[in-house]
């Protein structure tokens, strides 16, 4: 009979054990669901989920751009003008002796001049036969990549293009109207000189040669869009 009703208490006690943890955790998610926790947590998930969806079907809308090919034939801002010999612009020109690179914080860059190669083009009278570096700043957007065109007839029409993240261009000019460099205050560093007007949707630069009617032909860089149509940048400055 002992042995029995012990047996009977033992069922008791754990038959209240489990009633009781079973209240616990009854109160612990009503706590949670009182305070929001649960459904808070939840709902942030779901939220972020939702977003990292978002971007991905945005990225991959991106990706499945179609970008044409270069068409010489469509510029969008000159009439009777032929061009022909386009070559992707470059980041560097080895006969000029520049090179420019993109700040690590995409609001700046720096300018690399070769004074051996560069001096003689520049009109300085005289030149230290190194290899300087020149910040460029001024930029209020982040840079997407850095590219070095020209312009004109001869190396006073070299420019720097600065292709920006929302597809719009910014330039500086190496030499200024006097035709000596284009140094910003005391000599020390380069600026842009702003956006080019009108330009937008931008995906590479190109330099090319132009000619017209009754011309002896010129270079200029371009700025190409996704559709193969392009911009005369170099027509839009020297406006």
């Amino acid at each position: 009979m002992e042995t029995e009703n012990g047996s009977k208490k033992n069922k008791s006690m754990i038959i209240i054990i489990v009633i009781l943890v079973l209240i616990i955790l009854g109160l612990v998610l009503y706590i949670c669901y009182d305070k929001g926790v649960i459904f808070q947590n939840t709902e942030k998930e779901a939220k972020q989920s939702s977003a990292k969806l978002n971007k991905k079907e945005k990225d991959d809308k991106k990706d499945k751009t179609i970008v044409k090919e270069l068409d010489l034939s469509k510029p969008l801002n000159t009439n009777g003008v032929t061009y022909s010999d386009s070559n992707p612009a470059s980041n560097s020109d080895d006969e000029l002796g520049l090179s420019i690179s993109v700040g690590e914080d995409s609001k700046s860059a720096t300018l690399s001049i070769d004074w051996n190669k560069f001096g003689p083009l520049s009109g300085a009278s005289a030149w230290a036969p190194t290899v300087e570096s020149y910040p460029i700043t001024g930029f209020n957007k982040n840079i997407k990549d850095v590219f070095i065109g020209i312009m004109g007839q001869d190396a006073t029409g070299t420019t720097l293009f600065y292709l920006m993240s929302d597809g719009t261009v910014e330039y500086t000019s190496m030499f200024n109207s006097q035709l000596v460099v284009n140094y910003a205050n005391n000599g020390d560093h380069f600026e842009t000189q702003g956006i080019v007007n009108g330009v937008s949707d931008v995906i590479k630069l190109y330099n090319v040669s132009a000619s017209a009617e009754l011309t002896s032909g010129w270079a200029t860089t371009i700025a190409a869009k996704a559709d193969g149509s392009f911009y005369d940048l170099g027509n839009i400055i020297s406006k």
